[in-house]
């Protein structure tokens, strides 16, 4: 049975996928016609793209628009666009706090918030599917910032409750690095059974972290407007037919089943339950502006806000 129709939905899109290296001039375009049609924007940070100034200009542009500003951390891989995947270890996890740290710096000089941390590329599949995977990144990025937002699949391993809320560190990392002592004290209730040592004893790292967590919230329910999905609802992959659709019309009506049911239609044609809190257009899917216009004109049509996640 169909759910009744939500009342508002975040419109996010992954931009700044450009930097000195790889200019893309088109894709810069791309960029600044697109955010007027969405909500919240994640920007690259420096693991697949990004640097100084692309992070810079595109948190400029965002902020003029009062857009939700998120990074992108992915793999250290510009050869493979982040879509490389590479085992856990500490030179990853080091890479990812740095790109987290050059963007929130730069948030900083341009004087803009941080809304939340979207992975990108393999790093976001990977935690979809492996649960220690999910372990891991939600407690990297809990442990970076306690507040911040995560986006994450729908119905994903990232979804299923992991929702990790860092209350304390017992010990760092293996490498040099100071977390801060703005973390709060563990209370008196909290459940060992939720204690995760990440990396500890592992054969894929030698960081040894013990944080005290407990579950909750600040996990948002993403969807794909342009990606076909499997029966399991995971994405199809892109090295499949079908994977990314560019009809404007096949993508609408998936929006629309989206968040006006709670449902997407799979490869097999059945349409199956699905969470959605933000719906993700990649700007460099062709026609990715004219379907963010779109979408956005449709939404309005059906008195759906778009606004982001919290």
């Amino acid at each position: 049975m169909s759910k009744e129709k939500t009342t508002y939905v975040d419109i996010n899109c992954d931009l700044g996928e450009w930097d000195a290296l790889d200019p893309h001039p088109e894709q810069q375009l791309r960029d600044r016609e697109i955010m007027p049609f969405v909500s919240s924007v994640n920007i690259a940070c420096g693991g697949h793209r990004g640097d100084g100034h692309s992070i810079r200009t595109t948190m400029e542009h965002a902020a003029s628009l009062d857009l939700a500003i998120g990074l992108h951390p992915s793999f250290p891989d510009r050869e493979g666009f982040g879509r490389m995947e590479k085992p856990w270890s500490d030179l990853v996890a080091e890479s990812l706090y740095n790109q987290l740290d050059f963007g929130r710096s730069l948030a900083r000089e341009v004087g803009v918030e941080l809304h939340h941390i979207k992975p990108h590329g393999a790093l976001y599949n990977m935690a979809s599917k492996y649960e220690s995977w999910a372990e891991k990144l939600w407690t990297l990025f809990r442990s970076w910032d306690d507040d911040i937002l995560v986006y994450g699949l729908s119905e994903s391993e990232m979804a299923k409750g992991l929702g990790l809320d860092i209350m304390s560190v017992d010990e760092g990392r293996s490498y040099e690095r100071e977390l801060g002592s703005s973390k709060s004290e563990a209370g008196p209730n909290l459940d060992e059974a939720t204690r995760l040592k990440a990396g500890s004893g592992s054969e894929e790292s030698n960081a040894f972290w013990a944080f005290d967590v407990k579950l909750g919230g600040g996990f948002c329910a993403e969807a794909f407007a342009d990606r076909a999905y499997n029966p399991n609802l995971t994405l199809r992959s892109r090295s499949k037919d079908g994977a990314v659709y560019s009809d404007p019309s096949l993508v609408l009506a998936q929006v629309q089943e989206m968040v006006l049911h709670g449902q997407v239609r799979c490869v097999d044609g059945i349409s199956r339950s699905l969470k959605v809190q933000s719906i993700c257009l990649h700007s460099d899917t062709p026609g990715a502006v004219e379907m963010a216009e779109l979408i956005a004109r449709s939404l309005k049509e059906l008195d759906i806000e778009v606004r982001p996640c919290s």
